[in-house]
């Protein structure tokens, strides 16, 4: 299996690390973006009918907001739909890593090792970790998102499971070189990562606003008409439809434009400290002998 390489003997930067995250999100564009946006904006409309079909059945009933507002399946559905997402973004890390590696892309291949017992263990595991340090203020995960960053490719390239990916994807991104800060895998991850929500809400904002705003028209109206609002909300639901349908599309790209960030930092960052390693080692290997206690020259 051929390792990418990038031209330059240094870490890459972080603008050319986005520069060719793009670039190589647009060239495999067909190859990939269909097997994952498909299926997620599936489950997505699925589960945003579900919720406009149960607030409509509330609202038609006299003592409708006596009972919860979310019935257990609406919750079931929302909770298939996250697993389903984490799946389909393991498997187009699979396809991004075939791409950069020069392999026949195969999203059927990919799918199938997502769906592996085992890799769905590491991202649970993952997960949970991920999660506990969102609740912790929020601040942990500033430091532990991007140090299982890195998780996925190592599993998909190095075929490490259990724990072991997770400890190998702390140790790539707290790899550093003594060239900075920002020269760091961990921080090049994080700015990843934002640039990642970033892009996310802009692109949720734009796909969903034309759907917002006759909602709030509508709401403002009826309510200085003092009409019922809560009457209203089937209406202004089934509205957003459409709204996530075009959003789970638009979002897909950008998990397609993430992991291949996300790969070509661990491709970078591993060809690196290998390398460093590789030298240390033939260095000890091949040292010059030191000289007779007796033999000194000046």
């Amino acid at each position: 299996m051929a390792e990418p390489t990038f031209g330059s003997p240094g870490p890459m930067p972080f603008r050319l690390l986005l520069d060719e995250a793009i670039r190589q999100a647009r060239r495999h564009f067909r190859a990939l973006y269909p097997w994952v946006a498909i299926p997620l904006a599936a489950a997505t409309t699925l589960t945003a009918v579900a919720q406009a079909l149960w607030i409509s059945r509330l609202t038609a009933d006299p003592g409708a907001f006596s009972t919860p507002l979310w019935a257990p399946q609406v919750y079931l559905l929302a909770l298939v739909n996250l697993a389903l997402m984490t799946v389909a973004v393991m498997a187009l890390q699979v396809g991004t890593i075939d791409a950069l590696t020069g392999l026949p892309i195969d999203m059927k291949r990919a799918w199938r090792f997502a769906l592996q017992g085992r890799v769905l263990i590491v991202l649970l595991l993952s997960g949970v970790m991920e999660i506990a340090s969102v609740f912790c203020c929020c601040i942990p995960a500033l430091f532990v998102l991007p140090l299982l960053s890195l998780v996925s490719p190592v599993m998909v390239q190095e075929g490490r499971f259990g724990f072991d990916p997770i400890s190998r994807s702390s140790e790539l991104a707290m790899y550093d070189e003594g060239r900075g800060f920002f020269a760091r895998p961990w921080a090049k991850a994080l700015l990843l990562l934002v640039v990642g929500v970033l892009l996310s809400y802009a692109v949720g904002l734009v796909v969903s606003l034309p759907f917002q705003i006759p909602m709030w028209i509508d709401m403002f109206r009826s309510a200085a008409a003092g009409e019922d609002v809560m009457q209203k909300m089937p209406t202004w639901i089934w509205l957003q439809v459409p709204g996530q349908f075009l959003n789970a599309l638009a979002s897909s790209a950008v998990y397609l434009y993430m992991c291949f960030g996300i790969s070509l930092l661990y491709f970078d960052t591993r060809a690196r400290k290998e390398g460093a390693d590789l030298v240390g080692e033939i260095d000890a290997m091949f040292a010059a002998p030191s000289p007779p206690p007796g033999d000194q020259s000046f």
